[in-house]
């Protein structure tokens, strides 16, 4: 059966809505890791913080990112099976 292009534009629309969440994740991330830096070195904590931050984020956000991969699988299995 032929994807219609209603349910290939319903699934673009999520598919750019996970994008953009994914983006603000990832800049998360980022000032997670910087916040985490700065205070290790002003408090004199070891290394293993910065890494721990990092898992503990991955983790925290993981269900999101495999959503993203999720809806990025099916867009292209919708595009492939859609006429030209």
């Amino acid at each position: 059966m032929r994807p219609t292009d209603e349910e290939i534009a319903a699934l673009e629309a999520t598919y750019r809505r996970a994008m953009f969440k994914l983006i603000f994740i990832f800049a998360f991330i980022v000032a997670c890791c910087v916040v985490a830096a700065v205070a290790r070195q002003a408090m004199g904590l070891p290394p293993a913080l910065l890494s721990a931050v990092l898992i503990i984020a991955l983790l925290l956000f993981s269900p999101e990112i495999f959503r993203f991969l999720r809806l990025r699988n099916q867009l292209q299995r919708l595009r492939d099976r859609s006429p030209p």
